[in-house]
């Protein structure tokens, strides 16, 4: 059976937490995959989160607030291919992971068009 077209959709993970800089624990790693496993049923990347000791990263920076200095980052990348009617639960799930991963805003990437997702303490965390 031929499936209509999904949207693909890419997002961010900074390796350090915002709150102290510090690397985040294997299990939050998993815990993600895990989500968007059960949720989607597929996802690609980041292979060196599987495979590798030394992940390759994503470089980037941000400004958090008008007037403060930029944060710079180094970003896991991840895509997944959701139905278009499901990239809300994808959303929703990217908040969650943003509180697990201490993010206060969480990149994503719908069919090319960049979203930033606040990240609010109402929104849950990841899940076993």
């Amino acid at each position: 059976m031929e499936e209509s077209p999904r949207p693909v959709c890419t997002f961010l993970i900074p390796v350090v937490r915002d709150s102290d800089r510090r690397p985040h624990p294997p299990l939050v790693w998993r815990l993600l995959q895990d989500a968007l496993l059960r949720t989607f049923g597929a996802l690609t990347g980041p292979e060196p989160v599987l495979y590798y000791r030394k992940p390759d990263a994503v470089p980037g920076a941000w400004r958090p607030e008008e007037g403060e200095e930029p944060v710079e980052d180094l970003s896991r990348k991840y895509t997944v291919a959701v139905p278009a009617h499901r990239v809300d639960e994808l959303r929703a799930l990217l908040r969650r992971a943003g509180n697990s991963f201490d993010q206060r805003v969480m990149y994503l990437e719908v069919g090319g068009y960049a979203e930033f997702l606040e990240v609010r303490p109402e929104d849950g965390f990841l899940e076993v």
